[in-house]
């Protein structure tokens, strides 16, 4: 949102206190870098629902209350 802009404009304002804003990378080494932390295990995304495809309508619902802290996934296949 708007915080993080403002957040940039006082932080000089306070001793020690940096805000980055990270630009992402999506070149090739980033995705190796990805792929080898989803095969070591040390990428753990956080889902904090699931929804199969045909309850899409709530799931979009409960992303816009804003309660959600993570991901939330819509499942387009039974998964067994």
């Amino acid at each position: 949102m708007a915080q993080n802009p403002f957040l940039a404009l006082i932080s000089p304002l306070f001793r020690g206190k940096k805000v980055l804003f990270p630009i992402p990378k999506h070149d090739q080494a980033m995705v190796r870098l990805l792929a080898g932390m989803i095969q070591s295990g040390a990428f753990k995304p956080v889902v904090d629902k699931r929804y199969p495809l045909d309850q899409i309508v709530e799931a979009y619902r409960y992303v816009e209350t804003g309660e959600k802290v993570g991901n939330v996934v819509v499942a387009t296949a039974p998964t067994g």
